[in-house]
């Protein structure tokens, strides 16, 4: 099928891996410290990633490629359990668990252990 994809010109590319990131289908990896792209069928076609690119070595072209594929690149986020298309470590939720600590509030704490020989502090934070 002919369509409009992204290509990436290897010769401006730095490997910064900000086009990566802007890629929401995941279509776009750094391999050898250049962004390629290695599923055409991942591509939109939209170019998101290519504002992203600070040494514009990402253009459009028109040529035969697989067809986007939206099911495999939903599957693919589903495998990924990736909570935003960008992965934000941040946006995922995290526990912190603490074992044998008592709440603050309790009256009851743990005893610091000694900083001067080596053992840091058990902190009392949690989220």
């Amino acid at each position: 099928m002919i369509r409009k994809i992204i290509e990436i010109d290897q010769q401006k590319c730095d490997g910064c891996g900000l086009c990566a990131k802007a890629c929401h289908e995941g279509a776009i990896e750094i391999i050898d410290g250049k962004a390629r792209l290695m599923r055409e069928d991942y591509c939109d076609g939209l170019g998101d990633c290519l504002p992203a690119c600070p040494q514009n070595a990402i253009s459009f072209t028109v040529k035969e490629a697989k067809a986007y594929d939206k099911a495999a690149v939903e599957n693919s986020k589903r495998k990924n359990n990736s909570p935003l298309p960008c992965g934000c470590p941040s946006s995922s939720i995290k526990t912190i668990d603490r074992v044998n600590s008592t709440c603050p509030g309790s009256g009851a704490q743990k005893p610091h252990k000694n900083v001067s020989s080596g053992n840091a502090p058990v902190s009392m934070l949690s989220q």
